[in-house]
C-alpha cells in the first residue's frame, strides 16, 4: 500500500475572482444514503483551490490533469483556470463558444467538455478553441454533466459515458449515438462526475463521483460495473478520509483518472474537485500500481504517434540506431517484445485498451502509455 502523504493546505491567493453567489451545484433530488462505504484507497493528497486557496473563489466543478497542468472550469460561468501540478495559480482563460464546464475528459490529443446538456465539446488543447461540438441522440435521459471517454466502446472506435445526477447513465459513439443505458434504478447514483477506469485488476470500471447523502457529507466515488450497471459495494468517501480542516459541507464534482498526478508513486490515481465548503479543493487517491519498471522516463526526446493508434505507431529518439520494445498491458503482462530498427512498431494485435512501452536503446530506458482504439 503506498505511503499516505500529509495533507496540503495552500493558503496564497494568487488571483482574485468574484466568486458566484452559489457555490455549489447539488443534486435536484434528495437521496437515502447507500450501505456503509468500504474505503480502499490512500489519499495521496488534497489541495485547497477554492475561496482560501489557489484560485480564490469556490463554485469550481470540472477537472483534468493534461500537459503536467490541472484544468478547472467555473461550472456558472466561462471561466477556466490553470494550475500547476502542485496547485499553484498559473491563470484563467476562456474558449469561445464553451460556458458553464461541468467535466473534462481526454482521448489524448483532444479535450472533451460535458456542460450538462446533450451536446459534448471538442476542444485543442493546445490552441484552446472549440473544434467540433458532437450532439448526443440518447433515448434516455442522460446527459453529458458527467463525460468520460472510453476507448473500447463501439468496438475499440472509442465513444463516452454520459450521466446527469439521478438521471441513467448512457454510452454513446463518438458521433453521440446511443450504444448502451444503465437505468437510474440500476447504478442509484447521483451523477456528477465519472471516471472509467480500464487499468484496474477485474475490470472495466466506471467510478461515479456521487452527491448521494446529505450534508456534509455528500462526495463519495462509488464503484460500478459497466456491464451491469449495477454496484460492486467498493466505495470511497471523501468526508470521512480527508477533507480540508473546517469543511461545513463536502459535495461531490468532477472526476478524472491519471497516471501522471503524483510523480513520486507509480500509481493510476482518481482525481476528485469537491465542491466543498468554505472552501473547494482537489484530491488524489492511489487506484492501482502502474506496471513494474513503467515510470523510468531518461531517454532522451523519446515520443510515439499516433497515440490513440490501431496499427501501426512510429516510435522515435535521439539516439540512432535499433530500439528494444516491449509493450504491458494494464494488469503489468507483457504482450509485445520486439526489436525495431525502422521506428515503426506494428500494434495490430493489441485489442483496445491502455498499455505501457516501454523503449530500451544503449542500456537506456524510458516508457509511456499508449491508447489502443
Amino acid at each position: 500500500m503506498i505511503k499516505k502523504l500529509q495533507l496540503l493546505s495552500m493558503a496564497l491567493v494568487v488571483s482574485v475572482i468574484t466568486a458566484n453567489a452559489q457555490i455549489a451545484e447539488v443534486g435536484p433530488t434528495g437521496v437515502t444514503p447507500n450501505p456503509p462505504s468500504e474505503a480502499l484507497f490512500d489519499l495521496l493528497y488534497t489541495i485547497d483551490i477554492g475561496s482560501t486557496g489557489s484560485i480564490g473563489a469556490d463554485g469550481q466543478a470540472g477537472i483534468i490533469f493534461f500537459g503536467d497542468q490541472y484544468w478547472v472550469s467555473a461550472w456558472a460561468s466561462d471561466l477556466i483556470h490553470v494550475l500547476d501540478n502542485t496547485g499553484a495559480f498559473v491563470e484563467t482563460f476562456t474558449i469561445p463558444g464553451v460556458t458553464g464546464t461541468r467535466s473534462f475528459t481526454t482521448d489524448g490529443t483532444n479535450i472533451y467538455i460535458g456542460g450538462g446538456s446533450t451536446q459534448i465539446y471538442v476542444v485543442d488543447p493546445v490552441l484552446r478553441i472549440l473544434t467540433n461540438t458532437i450532439n448526443i441522440s440518447t433515448g434516455s435521459d442522460a446527459e453529458a454533466r458527467m463525460c468520460t471517454y472510453d476507448p473500447t466502446l463501439a468496438g475499440g472506435a472509442g465513444g463516452f459515458w454520459i450521466g446527469d445526477f439521478s438521471s441513467d447513465i448512457a454510452s454513446v459513439a463518438m458521433n453521440g449515438t446511443e450504444l448502451s443505458v444503465i437505468p437510474a434504478a440500476t447504478h442509484g447514483t447521483v451523477i456528477y462526475g465519472g471516471a472509467i477506469d480500464n487499468v484496474s485488476p477485474g475490470g472495466p470500471f466506471l467510478w461515479i463521483h456521487d452527491q448521494t447523502g446529505t450534508a456534509p457529507a455528500r462526495d463519495r466515488v462509488v464503484q460500478i460495473d459497466p456491464l451491469t450497471g449495477t454496484p460492486t459495494g467498493v466505495v470511497y468517501d471523501y468526508f470521512l478520509d480527508g477533507t480540508i480542516a473546517g469543511s461545513t459541507d463536502v459535495l461531490a464534482g468532477g472526476l478524472y483518472i491519471s497516471d501522471e498526478v503524483d510523480p513520486g508513486n507509480a500509481v493510476w490515481a482518481l482525481v476528485g474537485l469537491c465542491q466543498c465548503s468554505p472552501s473547494n479543493s482537489i484530491f488524489a487517491v492511489e487506484l492501482t500500481p502502474l506496471p513494474l519498471g513503467s515510470t523510468d522516463n531518461t531517454l532522451a526526446d523519446f515520443s510515439l504517434y499516433p497515440n490513440p493508434a490501431s496499427e501501426i505507431v512510429t516510435i522515435q529518439t535521439t539516439i540512432p540506431g535499433e530500439k528494444q520494445v516491449v509493450v504491458f498491458d494494464v494488469l503489468g503482462k507483457k504482450v509485445i517484445a520486439t526489436s525495431i530498427a525502422n521506428n515503426e512498431l506494428d500494434v495490430s494485435s493489441l485489442v483496445a485498451g491502455i498499455y505501457m512501452v516501454q523503449v530500451t536503446q544503449n542500456e537506456v530506458t524510458a516508457t509511456k502509455k499508449l491508447i489502443i482504439k
